[in-house]
């Protein structure tokens, strides 16, 4: 080839070049991921014991990589968002009284885009769990009388129930732990935290509530306190499960008692309490507390040879001397074993 023919050659390909430029691979992806913006941070924000990342949409992305730093290390991914149109995450795995920054880059294939490389900042902090409210006990709660007690309950047959009381000659509130073959529907069978509110013994004269199910053969703490206006609060291991007003109980002598009972003959009844502590118009664990018992069916005993050393009293027995057709609700006074404190 001669030098003339070279000369033209090189023309030819200077010409070329100058008409179609040519990129580099490289240079070509450059172009390409330069159109992938830098998505728009938004916030980073606690929820619940989370952090919730946010930013905006990037045009074109298919998905996005997240990167986290904590305090002032360098950034790390943390997770592939996949999809062009999803703008969070969810970082789970945080401590608290640590500072996280966060940022995103925008991809699609193998490109992505610049990212925003101060990021949006949070200090994580889960707030202090609240204190728990304090149990009630007769040591904290406003009343005239007040009778607290671990109680445990079991028996046989078709109704047993162990409760504490509150009493006039005709009035009465009592709360305890019920179980009945033949309470009314939906307690048919169950065994319930029941509260009975006497206003008389005349036909219409007492209401009861089923507040809750409990279970036999299982230690329940319960409390019964009487305000002096007769307004009446039933616990469950201190936390305050019904109030019910009896205007009968007010500004008078009430007393306080435990009490015993199976539902009819044949049937029977162990009622345990203990760490028994009352109070009548004023508490002091020094007042020295007599028991006087009240049988009312031969089957039933009260043993209370433990309460002057520790609070305990038992109740227990198999219904005896009434009729078939007799229950605790047609021979009420002929079915329980009663301790009264005097």
């Amino acid at each position: 080839m001669n030098r003339k023919s070279i000369k033209k050659i090189m023309l030819f390909l200077l010409v070329f070049m100058l008409v179609f430029p040519v990129y580099s691979v490289g240079n070509a992806q450059t172009v390409q991921a330069a159109s992938l913006k830098a998505p728009k941070l938004v916030s980073a924000v606690r929820v619940n014991k989370t952090v919730k990342f946010t930013w905006k949409k990037s045009a074109r992305a298919s998905g996005y990589y997240v990167y986290r730093k904590v305090g002032s290390s360098s950034w790390k991914k943390l997770a592939t968002v996949r999809g062009g149109s999803k703008t969070s995450y969810v970082d789970k795995k945080v401590v608290s009284g640590k500072t996280y920054y966060y940022t995103v880059k925008a991809y699609k294939g193998r490109k992505t885009s610049s990212y925003n490389k101060t990021g949006k900042k949070i200090v994580y902090k889960v707030p202090a769990a609240k204190p728990a409210a304090a149990k009630a006990t007769i040591e904290n709660t406003t009343s005239a009388y007040t009778i607290e007690a671990d109680v445990n309950l079991s028996g046989s047959g078709t109704g047993y129930h162990a409760k504490l009381v509150a009493v006039t000659p005709t009035s009465a509130i009592s709360f305890g732990i019920q179980h009945d073959q033949y309470a009314r529907a939906p307690y048919t069978g169950k065994t319930m935290f029941m509260v009975e509110n006497v206003r008389s013994n005349n036909p219409g004269g007492q209401d009861y509530y089923w507040v809750k199910q409990g279970a036999t053969k299982k230690t329940y703490h319960l409390m019964l306190a009487v305000e002096k206006n007769g307004t009446c609060k039933c616990y469950i291991d201190g936390k305050l499960v019904k109030t019910v007003k009896n205007k009968k109980l007010a500004n008078r002598t009430l007393y306080l008692r435990v009490e015993g009972s199976a539902r009819k003959k044949g049937d029977s009844v162990n009622a345990v309490f203990s760490n028994i502590k009352l109070k009548a118009k004023t508490y002091s664990p020094d007042t020295v507390w007599g028991t006087y018992a009240f049988i009312t069916n031969k089957g039933m005993k009260a043993d209370v040879s433990s309460f002057s050393a520790l609070g305990k009293i038992a109740i227990k027995g198999t219904i005896k001397g009434i009729s078939s057709s007799q229950d605790w609700d047609s021979a009420y006074d002929k079915v329980s074993g009663i301790i009264q404190f005097t």
